[in-house]
C-alpha cells in the first residue's frame, strides 16, 4: 500500500517536472536520477488504479523533461554551439604551438588604408583659394533702421488681439453659439466647429474652444489615434473634474485646415 510520504514525494517531483513545461524551470536543473529514484520507490507500493495513474503521470512528466533536454542539445549542435567550459578545458589540454596554429588558420583580418592623395589636396587648396574673405561675404546684408511706433487699445481691438467685451463674456457668447448649432446632448466634429473661411479665424475659434473645455463649458472626446475628435456643449457650466477642467492638446495645422476646406 502506498504510504502518505511516498505519495507526497511523487506529487512533488510531478510539480517540479511541470515547471519545465511551463517555462519556469530550466530542464537541466532537474535531477533525473532523483526523480527516477522516487518513482522506483513508489512503484512497488502501488495497489490501486489511482496510485498507478499517479505513477504513470510522473513517468510522463519526466519524459517531457528529457524531451526538452534533447531539443536543447539538438538545437545547440546544429548551430555549432560550444559551451565555454568545454572550450576552456580543450584549450588547457593544447600546447602553445597548437593554439597559435589554430589562431592563424581562423584569423582573417580586414585592412583599410585611408590617406590624402595629391588630387584631394589640390582640390582642397583650390576651394580655399577661391573662397571670398569673410569681410566681403558679410557685406551683402542691406539693413535699414525703422522707427517703431506704439499701438493704442483701439488698434489692438481692431486687429482682434483684444476683444471689446471681457474674456468671460466672449467665452459665454461663443458657448451659446455652439449650443445653437448643436442639438441638446449631441456631438459635433471638432473641425466642423472650429473651421472657418480663413486660417486665422480657425485658430481663434480653436483657442476659444480650448478655454471652453478647460472651464467646463464643453466636453471634448478623442479616439486613441487622434483622428476622430468630437465636441459637445454642456447645458450648464460644470467645473467638476469629471466633465470640466480637462483638456486635450489638438494641433491646428495649416495643412489640416486646407484638407478640411477641400473636403
Amino acid at each position: 500500500m502506498v504510504t502518505k510520504e511516498s505519495k507526497v514525494q511523487l506529487k512533488g517531483v510531478i510539480d517540479l517536472c511541470r515547471g519545465v513545461s511551463d517555462g519556469i524551470i530550466d530542464p537541466f536543473d532537474i535531477d533525473v536520477e532523483y526523480v527516477l529514484s522516487v518513482i522506483k520507490n513508489y512503484y512497488p507500493e502501488v495497489s490501486s488504479l489511482e496510485d498507478f495513474c499517479l505513477d504513470a503521470e510522473a513517468i510522463k512528466e519526466l519524459s517531457l523533461v528529457l524531451e526538452r533536454q534533447h531539443e536543447w542539445i539538438h538545437y545547440q549542435s546544429t548551430t555549432l554551439y560550444k559551451d565555454p567550459f568545454m572550450l576552456s578545458q580543450q584549450l588547457m589540454k593544447m600546447d602553445v604551438g597548437a593554439i597559435a596554429k589554430a589562431f592563424l588558420k581562423s584569423w582573417h583580418p580586414i585592412v583599410e588604408l585611408k590617406q590624402i592623395s595629391a588630387k584631394t589636396l589640390a582640390g582642397s587648396l583650390g576651394y580655399w583659394g577661391e573662397l571670398l574673405p569673410m569681410a566681403e561675404r558679410w557685406n551683402n546684408f542691406n539693413l535699414c533702421e525703422v522707427d517703431a511706433s506704439t499701438a493704442s487699445m483701439v488698434d489692438v481691438r481692431e486687429l482682434g488681439y483684444f476683444p471689446v467685451e471681457g474674456f468671460t463674456e466672449t467665452l459665454e457668447t461663443f458657448w451659446m453659439q455652439m449650443k445653437g448649432r448643436i442639438q441638446k446632448g449631441g456631438w459635433m466634429p471638432y473641425w466642423d466647429w472650429i473651421g472657418s473661411e480663413t486660417y486665422e479665424e480657425t485658430v481663434k475659434r480653436a483657442y476659444l474652444t480650448a478655454f471652453l473645455v478647460t472651464y467646463g463649458y464643453v466636453v471634448i472626446r478623442m479616439d486613441r489615434f487622434g483622428d476622430d475628435i468630437m465636441v459637445k456643449p454642456l447645458d450648464e457650466v460644470n467645473p467638476g473634474p469629471e466633465e470640466g477642467k480637462t483638456s486635450l492638446p489638438v494641433m491646428v495645422d495649416y495643412k489640416d485646415w486646407e484638407k478640411w476646406r477641400k473636403e
